[in-house]
């Protein structure tokens, strides 16, 4: 037996639940795809808001998921989050940070084991290469091409002045009567032999210079393929230098900040870059030119400079702003 008014919907005590529009399959046949096709078409008012609030209530559900108008308007409707504000969970507290600290001990024993990796394998790594490959290879070249590793100006000039020292001492040696008197025929054979060691020394030391560039190049690619490699350990180094970094009070920050700046891009870190330099291309049996120097010296500071005060613009002041201002007060005295 069929109700009165059953198009118009079915009745369950008090309410009337509407059925849903339903589509014939022709609406969904080829000539459909010529029209635009409203979602709300055949849809009142009320079906559509239902919808609207069921999409909501699953978008809350995702976990992590909450509008900006959640973000302050929870706090003052959820009880929960009130009266734990007013009346903290003593416990609860100690438990998060009990967790929190084993977290971070973890964190950082991962960041160590990743430091002794970072600094093991590539000193080994270039240690076994050099020693295995490099050094027999360079040894028998040496010993067997007379020309290999020869001397370059730079040696030649600080050997010729070397045997002029050797020369002039003979003779001192011999005038205050300490040696017998030399002849010329003896002086030049003594000479000659002492060039010929001082040769030979020289050429040693490119040999060991070139097995020095063999070693540290094989320990850089060891050090940047790991430093590349997107792992766990890499992360928690990073999260654990964050970790320090940002438990330094602002003027502990500040300072640290300036220190390392005025030791770079300071007034008097020319020498300090210099000096560098010279170290660095002398370690590796290479004379440093002057006008490199200059170059060096004049170019490299300055692009460390505008990277560093972009890093304090951009990086800085969401990590710290009060860092930021102790700099800037800092500095204008």
């Amino acid at each position: 037996m069929k109700l009165p008014n059953e198009s118009a919907g079915v009745i369950r005590g008090a309410e009337t639940v509407k059925p849903r529009p339903t589509h014939s399959p022709e609406d969904w046949g080829a000539s459909a795809w010529e029209q635009d096709w409203d979602p709300s078409e055949d849809l009142n008012k009320e079906d559509i808001e239902q919808i609207a609030n069921e999409a909501e209530e699953e978008f809350r559900r995702i976990p992590g998921q909450e509008t900006p108008r959640d973000k302050w308007i929870t706090p003052l409707l959820d009880f929960g989050s009130v009266s734990g504000a007013i009346d903290p969970d003593q416990e609860r507290s100690e438990d998060n940070l009990q967790g929190e600290a084993l977290a971070n001990q973890d964190e950082s024993q991962r960041a160590l084991r990743y430091i002794t990796q970072l600094v093991g394998i590539p000193l080994v790594s270039g240690f076994i290469f050099s020693r295995a490959l490099a050094d027999p290879v360079l040894s028998f070249t040496l010993q067997n091409n007379a020309e290999a590793f020869a001397m370059n100006d730079h040696q030649k000039v600080e050997g010729a002045h070397a045997v002029h020292v050797e020369e002039a001492r003979l003779r001192m040696d011999a005038a205050i009567g300490k040696s017998p008197p030399l002849t010329e025929e003896g002086l030049n054979e003594h000479l000659s032999e002492f060039a010929l060691e001082l040769e030979e020394e020289e050429r040693h030391h490119n040999e060991q210079s070139l097995i020095t560039l063999v070693s540290d190049s094989v320990s850089g690619i060891m050090l940047f393929s790991i430093l590349a490699q997107k792992t766990r350990g890499r992360q928690a180094l990073f999260n654990t230098f964050s970790r320090l970094f940002e438990g330094l009070s602002d003027i502990a920050k500040a300072v640290l900040i300036i220190l390392i700046a005025d030791t770079l891009l300071g007034y008097h870190s020319e020498e300090g870059w210099t000096g560098l330099l010279e170290l660095v291309l002398g370690h590796y049996g290479v004379e440093a030119e002057e006008e490199g120097v200059v170059i060096f010296v004049g170019v490299v500071p300055v692009v460390i400079d505008v990277f560093f005060k972009y890093w304090i613009f951009i990086g800085l002041n969401k990590i710290s702003p009060g860092a930021v201002v102790t700099i800037k007060q800092i500095d204008t005295h």
